[in-house]
């Protein structure tokens, strides 16, 4: 688990200078205003393919696990059920689209419309990656993560320098055509392992429907609460305040951006093949390590955010620096959060998480909609770090009930240590191994 971890984590490290990166150049080329604009057409789009999949990419891996004998059954019933979903939540979404941004220029709804195009392709791709993380295809999966970023860097540098860079041609080839891309390279590796069959396709949707609906209720909730504060504010407030949010955004996601898709790449799967007491062990060791390096990370963040926010996006996002810190500050419990997370799932409590997270939605939602008259935007910084200290306390508390020992989540022990040393000393020699290549 530690070189998987290493692997992931090094290669996230390169998506998050990407994203960073690629965030910087939208911010300064298309101006807050246009930041916004970009923001407000992607996220219903976002919202609807986290709805439209109703959970079967975590049913395919969590079936696939359980039998492996299956796959290409499984494989070749969520391609049915993922091309039907799919269709049917872009045509959702197109029809509602002027009714969800009433009040919104024509011109965004129809950027929004476009955006819609990826759906389809976008839940096939969820449920295919879900069959790579069956199969413990992990550098596939990690590979997949670096795409989307390089896709970005590669649409936006074409963009501006042929003088094409606008929200929409952003939507269109960034969104939509890269996407598409993206799905057909994802689809040409999984059938390489997998050939899709359609037998037993009843018996199939039926267990994969029924498992997904549990994880579903998780993963609906999750995914609303990931942008409900972005959501809400394209609907109250004005695309400028919405482009300073999402800067500071981008800044306090930075840390968990990295940790998530490292963990979320291979903990769920390996945590499934651990049993009982070891997997208990394995799950507070990691939730102690992670806090303390996090809150470490995030301290020094925190000290450089009000210097490095307007150097790097311009003075124009200086409003943004309050946010960006709120959001720095309670990464390390989101990160923490999603860890314990991924324990309960493995022990297939999905409506236990399902109702942890409608709790942390509705009372960051709450916080949100009570401060914003008198906070505008740092109202949904506040709402997010409220909602997910919440969350991070429900769940030690369910984690307590099962019979794991709260005080270990907190507690580092000297092999901990020395295990943090090794795995960092590890992350530093590959770098500077590679670094090394290079020159020569």
């Amino acid at each position: 688990m530690k070189k998987l971890f290493l692997s992931s984590f090094a290669l996230n490290m390169v998506v998050m200078a990407l994203n960073l990166m690629t965030g910087i150049m939208i911010a300064r080329w298309l101006g807050s205003y246009g930041r916004g604009e970009f923001a407000a057409a992607i996220r219903w789009t976002a919202l609807l393919v986290g709805l439209s999949t109703l959970g079967l990419p975590g049913a395919v891996i969590y079936l696939g696990k359980l039998y492996k004998e299956r796959q290409q059954e499984l494989l070749g019933s969520y391609l049915i059920a993922g091309v039907f979903f799919g269709l049917t939540g872009m045509g959702i979404g197109w029809l509602i689209m002027p009714l969800l941004m009433e009040g919104q220029p024509a011109e965004l709804v129809l950027y929004a419309r476009i955006a819609m195009i990826c759906l389809p392709f976008s839940v096939m791709t969820d449920g295919l990656i879900g069959t790579l993380q069956s199969l413990n295809l992990f550098r596939k999966v990690m590979l997949l993560r670096l795409m989307s970023p390089l896709g970005s860097l590669l649409v936006i540098l074409i963009l501006q320098v042929s003088g094409h860079l606008s929200v929409r041609n952003l939507i269109l080839y960034q969104i939509v055509i890269w996407g598409l891309f993206t799905f057909i390279l994802t689809m040409s590796w999984v059938f390489r392992q997998v050939k899709p069959s359609l037998k037993n396709l009843h018996l199939n949707l039926s267990e994969l429907m029924r498992n997904g609906i549990k994880i579903y209720g998780g993963s609906l909730v999750a995914v609303f609460g990931g942008n409900f504060d972005q959501l809400i504010l394209s609907l109250l407030l004005a695309p400028y305040a919405l482009g300073l949010y999402t800067v500071a955004g981008s800044i306090g996601g930075i840390l968990p951006s990295v940790l998530f898709g490292a963990l979320n790449v291979f903990l769920w799967p390996k945590l499934m093949d651990l049993k009982g007491e070891e997997k208990k062990k394995k799950t507070e060791q990691m939730h102690s390590m992670m806090l303390l390096l996090c809150t470490l990370v995030t301290l020094v963040a925190c000290a450089c955010a009000p210097v490095l926010l307007p150097l790097l996006y311009g003075n124009e996002y200086k409003p943004a620096i309050w946010m960006a810190i709120i959001l720095l500050a309670v990464a390390p419990i989101r990160i923490c959060s999603q860890l314990l997370l991924y324990y309960l799932n493995t022990e297939g409590k999905f409506n236990t998480v399902t109702l942890s997270e409608l709790l942390s939605v509705g009372g960051g939602m709450g916080i949100m909609l009570l401060l914003m008259p008198y906070l505008g935007a740092i109202a949904a910084a506040i709402g997010i770090a409220g909602g997910s200290v919440l969350k991070w306390i429900v769940y030690i508390v369910i984690l307590r009930s099962r019979g794991v020992n709260t005080k270990k989540l907190f507690t580092l022990h000297k092999r901990d240590i020395s295990y943090m040393a090794s795995t960092i000393k590890s992350l530093l020699n590959a770098r500077w191994g590679k670094a090394r290549q290079l020159e020569n």
